[in-house]
């Protein structure tokens, strides 16, 4: 896959992780400017917005907007001249993965640094430079790659651990495909591969290996109330870790046949798909890619714990007919997406065989 980026965009500015650490975030937008444009979903700012208040109190002025939509460009840009209007000098976004990205495409049109104060860990959308995008009404429009890092993460483990358990979870998948993604192309004995990809590879495993043994954990945690250093570690790991590869890979390599499955059913399936998570319908494709992969075997633990926390682990949990129309517009989807090699016969066959056992999931 073409390198998207030249640039190793390994890190953000700043990334901050302790209990009650959204108190600091007026400081961390002092370090940039004097006046933060605070945009936020509804349920993030039910939860934060007093300690943001409070916090930001220290500025010269703020705005605060209540943010719905999906992460687009028209709006974006209306942001970005309100922003410029009121002489605000710092974007900051608090909320999930939407939010994340879209306050990193405000603050690309306005030419201004980014603040992420992520309230779940369903995505590393709070770390990574980049912002998945799509139309006002949520179909997708592909990803805006950006040349800079975001300027700070704060990530407050009282705030994030207060997150639904769904949220948890496609975070979890998300940055399980990671490392199942990078073997697409990636193995130990490869030796013709881009500079870094070594690195993805062995960060994503650790990566895949930490959350397999500590997920449960992290739910039985939560639920008898206690914030332990399993809680902060899967927290670290969902957005920190799984940013810092991203960054690595440069933007390509890391993602393949998952990721491109989520893709091809937003754009295909939007209706049908719009009520489930990145990472639920990436965990799907998950169980696409380690069949591709020849590792069937590794979707046994998947599948027990998709459906031990009721996830969806089918086509037909995402409300898509397991019909053979539906599965030739994949094949067509994703024989043409960069997740297969042009040309390539034996590919176009192990993504045939692919489709065969993915359909065939109950």
């Amino acid at each position: 896959m073409p390198i998207k980026e030249k640039s190793f965009r390994i890190g953000c500015g700043r990334y901050l992780q302790e209990r009650g650490i959204i108190a600091s975030l007026g400081e961390e937008v002092l370090r940039l400017g004097t006046a933060p444009l605070i945009v936020g979903g509804k349920t993030a700012l039910s939860i934060t917005q007093s300690k943001v208040e409070k916090s930001v109190s220290v500025c010269k002025k703020y705005e605060i907007v209540e943010y719905l939509g999906s992460c687009n460009h028209e709006r974006a840009k209306e942001l970005c001249e309100f922003a410029q209007e009121n002489g605000l000098d710092v974007i900051v976004g608090i909320g999930g993965g939407v939010i994340m990205d879209f306050a990193k495409l405000i603050g690309f049109y306005a030419g201004l640094p980014v603040i992420n104060v992520p309230t779940s860990s369903a995505t590393c959308a709070a770390y990574t430079p980049l912002s998945v995008c799509y139309t006002p009404d949520g179909r997708t429009v592909g990803s805006q790659h950006y040349e800079y890092e975001v300027n700070a993460v704060i990530a407050d483990v009282d705030v994030i651990s207060t997150q639904p358990k769904r949220l948890l979870l496609a975070g979890v998948f998300d940055a399980l495909a990671k490392f199942v993604e990078i073997k697409h192309r990636f193995s130990e004995n490869t030796t013709d591969y881009p500079i870094g990809l070594d690195w993805a590879y062995v960060l994503s495993q650790k990566s895949f290996n930490e959350l397999v043994n500590k997920t449960e954990k992290y739910i039985c945690d939560i639920e008898s109330g206690n914030i332990t250093d399993t809680v902060e570690q899967v927290i670290f790991n969902t957005i920190a870790g799984t940013g810092v590869i991203s960054g690595i890979a440069r933007g390509s390599n890391q993602t393949a046949l998952a990721h491109k499955f989520y893709e091809s059913t937003r754009a295909m399936f939007f209706e049908e798909s719009k009520e489930y998570l990145h990472g639920e319908i990436v965990g799907v494709g998950l169980l696409l890619q380690n069949f591709f992969n020849g590792e069937e075997e590794n979707n046994l633990f998947l599948l027990e714990l998709m459906k031990k926390y009721n996830m969806p682990c089918c086509l037909e949990d995402i409300g898509i007919e397991t019909t053979e129309y539906t599965k030739n517009m994949y094949y067509e989807k994703l024989k043409n997406s960069t997740a297969i090699e042009k040309d390539n016969i034996a590919e176009f066959e192990k993504l045939t065989d692919s489709l065969d056992y993915l359909w065939g999931l109950k």
